[in-house]
């Protein structure tokens, strides 16, 4: 009897330990992600990266998608185990390089958001420049 009660109060005390803020965070819910084409031409968004502090680095897939100057790229996201925590936004991207003649376009680059908590409806701008 003495085992079982034993027993039976380290699996609660397991279980309220892993239910604890800093293990259950959860997704932060509709992220908006705003990106600012300032780069003076087409550009085409191909991933979308986020960095969570104290958690790792995660990547949304997302499909290639042209923008044109100075419109922006927009998208609503759940941001996996970000809820409550210091994350930051990376859009990797490619500008044209030619005339339109060719359809040639340069290496990946990057532009990320500030780093700020995660809450739902949290709106990460990004400014992506040539």
């Amino acid at each position: 009897m003495i085992a079982k009660t034993i027993f039976a109060t380290a699996l609660i005390a397991i279980t309220a330990s892993l239910a604890t803020p800093g293990h259950a965070r959860g997704n932060c819910k509709d992220a908006y992600i705003h990106a600012e084409n300032l780069t003076g031409g087409l550009i085409k968004v191909v991933d979308l990266n986020f960095k969570i502090s104290g958690y790792g680095k995660k990547s949304e897939p997302i499909r290639n998608q042209d923008v044109p100057a100075g419109q922006p790229f927009t998208v609503t996201r759940n941001l996996e185990h970000a809820n409550e925590r210091q994350t930051q936004v990376t859009i990797l991207y490619r500008t044209r390089t030619d005339n339109k003649h060719f359809n040639k376009w340069s290496g990946l680059k990057r532009a990320s958001s500030e780093f700020q908590e995660c809450k739902r409806n949290r709106t990460f701008n990004v400014v992506l420049t040539d």
